[in-house]
């Protein structure tokens, strides 16, 4: 690829680009035209080199964006998570997870365990991955999904079906265990659930089996039934048997003074 190519010329082929929607490209233009002078480009390679450039700085563009939309806990991912430590977990399963079929077919993940043993490190890992993968994600706590399903309630109920925890493709609710909810509370769960049923992707996180789950949905057998019942048809369940990351960390600064 040669050029002679003037400052003018740079302008104004900058502007046209401007004007056909690209935003990067024109700002970088004199660097990409003189790699593909230094590398002999041809026309077609060329192009190409513009379009994914173009292409990539959108694309990082829209995974910080949703990132930040998501909700998600900052620094969660699989490559800090101590697999070595937790070996009642196996790795293949969560690097099938992590390859988001689950979220292409609409199917659910529970991930469940005693406190400390990495569910919400997972969940937060899978929903980047997800986030990366184009799928549009949202992170709540349960304490934070319930409070804002009550408001939505009261609020006539109508606008939760534009809720976000509602319409993402992929929905993260974390720590579902740890406080009973009241029936109403249990009944406007299992209206998101079934909303979501075969419409998008539910993860949860859990310190409780599901054989427990009747007495955290306000002890009511048929109600956790029918949620378990659309829970479970395309699920995947994670056990996590094993010791707590917190208390392993207290343990050696312990043994550290």
């Amino acid at each position: 690829m040669k050029t002679t190519a003037s400052r003018t010329d740079f302008e104004t082929t900058q502007g046209t680009l401007r004007a056909l929607g690209f935003e990067h490209v024109p700002e970088i233009l004199p660097e990409l035209v003189e790699r593909g002078v230094r590398e002999s480009l041809p026309l077609l390679g060329f192009l190409e080199l513009i379009a994914r450039n173009e292409h990539d700085f959108r694309e990082e563009r829209r995974v910080k964006t949703s990132l930040k939309l998501s909700g998600l806990p900052v620094g969660k991912t699989l490559d800090s998570y101590d697999f070595s430590f937790q070996r009642s977990l196996s790795k293949a399963t969560i690097d099938l997870l992590t390859t988001c079929e689950f979220a292409r077919r609409k199917e659910n993940v529970l991930l469940l365990g005693p406190p400390g043993v990495g569910k919400t490190h997972l969940a937060a890992s899978l929903a980047v991955k997800c986030v990366q993968n184009g799928f549009s994600t949202a992170f709540m706590t349960a304490d934070d999904l319930i409070e804002s399903l009550r408001k939505d309630d009261q609020a006539g109920g109508r606008r939760a079906h534009r809720r976000r925890y509602m319409t993402c493709a992929v929905l993260i609710v974390d720590e579902l265990g740890f406080q009973t909810l009241e029936r109403r509370e249990a009944q406007l769960l299992f209206r998101l659930i079934n909303g979501r049923y075969e419409r998008g992707s539910t993860v949860i996180t859990s310190n409780k089996g599901v054989r427990e789950w009747p007495d955290l949905l306000a002890g009511d057998e048929v109600l956790a039934t029918a949620i378990l019942d659309r829970l479970l048809h395309h699920c995947h369940v994670v056990n996590i048997d094993g010791r707590s990351y917190r208390l392993r960390q207290i343990e050696k600064r312990a043994q550290g003074r």
